[in-house]
């Protein structure tokens, strides 16, 4: 299973705009980070996590040129904006994409994108098209079963996905003890860690390092970093199994 990293960006992105901070100002390529995404290919199907807001900048950065279904963690604009620009795969197939989410997030993707779903289709006009999935515990999806792992963003539900041996959760800062269980056992874990201060709805650096220590992958990834992050520092301080990931980074699972 390869993963690609389209995005590691907080929902503002980085650099931020106005700002002339040391990590804005980088030239560190690592440093530029769009909003948070990856994408997953097995079994010969390309599938996203999350439709970020820059989508259409990543599709044409990574040639995408397809996406067979799409796993949204929650509704926020970071998460979902991207939904409108998978149309042009509607255009060329004349299906709709498959996506799933929990029941909070396909209500309030109706509300969002209430032009794609309300009223009688015309072929005339250029509007995404979906097959709506209510994620259950465990689903299959072209051949592997997908694992939902419940989480609290703030005061939103969100939802997290094991896909075999990869873990992936990122806007979180509770999780249930019996929901970390579900995690365990993957060989890579994808996990966000926003930035070093304190945050009311994400975990932070030191809070993600002791994720990790409780779900204990081989392997893990650290993404979803603010503008406190300067990649060439974290990587330092981290522990070795954990890596801080890049836009762009390609890894196997």
């Amino acid at each position: 299973m390869k993963v690609r990293f389209l995005g590691t960006g907080t929902s503002m992105g980085v650099p931020l705009i106005g700002c002339n901070c040391e990590v804005c100002t980088s030239r560190d390529f690592r440093d530029k980070r769009l909003r948070s995404s990856i994408m997953i290919e097995f079994n010969g199907k390309c599938v996203l996590i999350d439709a970020s807001s820059d989508f259409r900048v990543q599709a044409l950065i990574y040639r995408i040129n397809r996406i067979d279904a799409i796993l949204i963690t929650h509704p926020h604009a970071d998460h979902v904006f991207g939904l409108d620009d998978t149309r042009i795969f509607y255009l060329k197939n004349r299906k709709p994409v498959e996506l799933w989410g929990s029941e909070f997030t396909i209500d309030n993707l109706k509300r969002l994108f209430f032009y794609a779903f309300e009223g009688k289709r015309d072929e005339r006009l250029v509007k995404p098209s979906f097959n709506l999935n209510k994620v259950r515990e465990k689903f299959e999806l072209f051949g592997v079963t997908i694992t939902s792992v419940n989480a609290i963003h703030g005061d939103m539900p969100v939802t997290g996905y094991r896909v075999n041996n990869l873990g992936y959760i990122t806007d979180f800062n509770f999780i249930e003890e019996k929901e970390i269980e579900k995690l365990k056992g993957v060989k890579t874990l994808i996990v966000g860690a926003l930035r070093y201060s304190p945050s009311i709805s994400h975990l932070t650096i030191d809070r993600a390092i002791e994720f990790v220590k409780k779900v204990k992958p081989e392997v893990a990834y650290f993404t979803h970093f603010s503008h406190e992050i300067l990649h060439s520092r974290l990587e330092k301080e981290l522990p070795a199994n954990i890596i801080p990931a890049y836009d762009g980074l390609e890894i196997e699972v």
